[in-house]
């Protein structure tokens, strides 16, 4: 009997310990998100636990958390306030802000397009080395990143044509086949399936009259990528934060407290950790975001 009584009281523990759960929606499982997402729910385990839920992205994540489908979700700030000229998202707040989310634009080095020359003769091979030279063409995106290359084309005003596709492993199909001439993913630098690929790829340039256009939704950012040999590259960033719904009940509000209080504290030791993603070394534990933050109680570690 006082055996049982005993592993009776260490499994009550240990439902204690693990009884809370946040459903997030992340993204890819080869995207910064869901890294992230799998490293905090390590680091955090003994206060919340953390249910993964992979999406197309920020697009999707909006409709999942807005759809009761989940409690939290991690969103580009741009595709927030775009989605929120048109829908009320009023009950949408920031739990915790991340990091920048750099736009990729990703073309062939060589692209088999020649241009020019009269009657097949004196033709020129096509090169991409910029976003400017993409006026014209088709460039593939999916989820979010569909909504950060509309506006994009809208502010810049350069012509190209955007499509949209299912995810990044049809994006870069497009671009091998020829059916686009680029392709633009947004994310935490760097990308796991960007490093994937090799110098046959490059990513394209914003040259500074065009970052200047995109001031007032973006911030200047550069990338690199040896394997492709794009090192030093000037793009743009848009925010990446984490949202949930202005829940009421004692419960979720102290569920969100306490991974609020759990990722404030574990930033700083993510940062550190030889392995854990880059992208924890450029967040900054507090800060305000673009978007209204959810008021919740402090809670302390």
């Amino acid at each position: 009997m006082k055996k049982l009584l005993i592993m009776i009281a260490i499994t009550l523990c240990s439902l204690g310990s693990y009884s809370e759960t946040l459903k997030i929606g992340t993204g890819s499982p080869s995207q910064t998100y869901s890294r992230l997402t799998k490293e905090l729910g390590t680091a955090c385990m003994n206060d919340i636990q953390l249910q993964e839920t992979n999406t197309s992205g920020s697009m999707q994540n909006i409709d999942k958390l807005t759809g009761n489908e989940l409690q939290a979700a991690m969103v580009q700030t741009d595709v927030l306030k775009y989605r929120g000229n048109t829908e009320d998202l009023s009950n949408i707040k920031t739990l915790v802000t991340l990091h920048p989310e750099q736009v990729h634009l990703v073309a062939l080095a060589a692209p088999n397009i020649k241009e020019g020359g009269t009657l097949g003769f004196g033709a020129k091979q096509v090169v991409f080395n910029t976003i400017s030279d993409l006026a014209g063409r088709t460039v593939v995106a999916s989820g979010g990143s569909y909504i950060t290359a509309q506006v994009i084309r809208l502010q810049t005003e350069i012509s190209f044509n955007v499509v949209e596709v299912q995810n990044g492993k049809e994006a870069i199909d497009a671009v091998n086949t020829g059916t686009a001439a680029a392709a633009l993913f947004v994310g935490g630098a760097p990308l796991d399936n960007l490093k994937q690929l090799n110098k046959a790829h490059k990513l394209l340039s914003f040259p500074d009259p065009v970052v200047a256009k995109l001031k007032n939704v973006y911030k200047p950012g550069v990338l690199n990528y040896s394997n492709m040999g794009s090192m030093g590259v000037n793009t743009v960033s848009t925010e990446a934060i984490l949202v949930t719904r202005e829940f009421k009940t004692p419960a979720m509000v102290s569920s969100l407290a306490k991974f609020r209080a759990c990722f404030n504290s574990k930033v700083p030791e993510l940062a550190e950790t030889t392995g854990t993603h880059p992208m924890w070394s450029k967040i900054v534990v507090g800060a305000e975001a673009k978007w209204p933050m959810m008021v919740l109680p402090v809670v302390k570690k």
